[in-house]
């Protein structure tokens, strides 16, 4: 046998078939053609660019001077303070969405349009408990945003945020909802947290607060209120329910119906761990725990305190705060609740009226 020559044949087979993988055109499925990857950005691209020329006329810029106590040594100096945020126009004749903290304590307000038109504008009513507030400026016939439904957001959907980040007025970004029906602990001392709160990686800065989170329908879905500063694409919108229900009842009351109570849900688990803790026995191991009673308030009209557990509303058992603050929107303001409660192992009801 020729070694010789079948050596040679097998370095020939495999130049040849090196040269032809290389020479030969290769398919590659999951690749896309120019055209394919253009167009895929032009189905991208397209509903963005609507609904930015749709809502962007209803996005406002709002700048606010406040007057803040500087001490110097032994005296005290008053300086002025500027700020910025965004708003969103929920009302064709003036009223303009924000967010509590863009306003709150503020001595002059100006709120200019994506026109360039620019006017006074003056606080209807706050809600620190949501952080959303009403601002109004004299003006009629202004363009507005729709708002949309945040119950059917999904996990995933893309999303479009405009505001004034750091000043940079009509500022554009995108992302998607990355969860909904998240709590924010916004102040520990007082147990107050922000709640059911939409998370987005939609870039947010200092800025866009107040200003629109909304869907590819060109509907706002959620108002844009707090990031988290030590992350990076987790930023978090008030959902447009809770802005609307609000909102609403800003325009029409001057404030928004309150019962007037911080608080958590008590679950067997909690219930276990307080008693452990306190050294306490808790009469039941569900309801509305309540860690704060808020002043002139019904709740603390009718005697409710700090450490009560609401277990019921009109007869019906209630397993969380969620669940009180729901019936109390339902019966609205003017409405009757008797509450059955539990003051340590002795349980009580009171009524009262909203």
């Amino acid at each position: 046998m020729n070694w010789r020559l079948i050596f040679g044949v097998t370095v020939l087979a495999l130049v040849f078939l090196f040269a032809w993988s290389i020479l030969s055109p290769v398919e590659a499925p999951l690749s896309e053609s120019p055209a394919e990857s253009q167009e895929a950005k032009g189905n991208w691209e397209e509903p963005v660019v609507r609904v930015v020329e749709r809502v962007g006329p209803a996005t406002v810029k709002i700048e606010t001077t406040r007057e803040v106590v500087v001490d110097q040594f032994f005296f005290h100096q008053f300086q002025q303070r500027q700020g910025i945020g965004s708003g969103v126009i929920y009302r064709d004749d003036g009223y303009i969405l924000t967010n509590n903290h863009v306003v709150a304590n503020a001595e002059n307000i100006t709120v200019q349009l994506a026109d360039g038109r620019s006017f006074p504008g003056k606080v209807v009513g706050r809600d620190p408990l949501t952080d959303l507030a009403i601002v109004k400026v004299d003006a009629t016939d202004l363009p507005v945003a729709k708002l949309g439904n945040s119950n059917d957001l999904r996990v995933g959907q893309i999303v479009i945020a405009i505001g004034n980040p750091l000043g940079q007025d009509n500022t554009v970004t995108t992302g998607v909802v990355s969860a909904v029906n998240r709590d924010l602990l916004v102040d520990p001392k007082e147990n107050r947290y922000l709640e059911g709160m939409i998370q987005t990686d939609a870039a947010i800065n200092p800025g866009n607060s107040g200003g629109p989170l909304i869907n590819q329908n060109g509907e706002v879905i959620g108002v844009t209120t707090a990031i988290i500063e030590q992350a990076q694409g987790i930023g978090f919108a008030i959902p447009s329910s809770t802005a609307r229900l609000i909102g609403d009842q800003i325009i029409e009351q001057g404030k928004p119906l309150r019962l007037g109570v911080l608080g958590g849900s008590l679950t067997p688990a909690l219930a276990k761990s307080i008693e452990e803790q306190a050294n306490i026995q808790l009469a039941v191991d569900r309801g509305a725990f309540l860690t704060r009673v808020l002043p002139d308030t019904p709740a603390a009209q009718a005697g409710l305190q700090q450490g009560d557990i609401v277990t019921a509303v009109n007869g019906q058992e209630i397993a969380g705060i969620r669940e009180l603050r729901d019936l109390v929107q339902k019966a609205g303001f003017g409405g009757k609740l008797t509450l059955s409660f539990y003051r340590g192992t002795t349980r009580n009801q009171v009524q009262i009226q909203l």
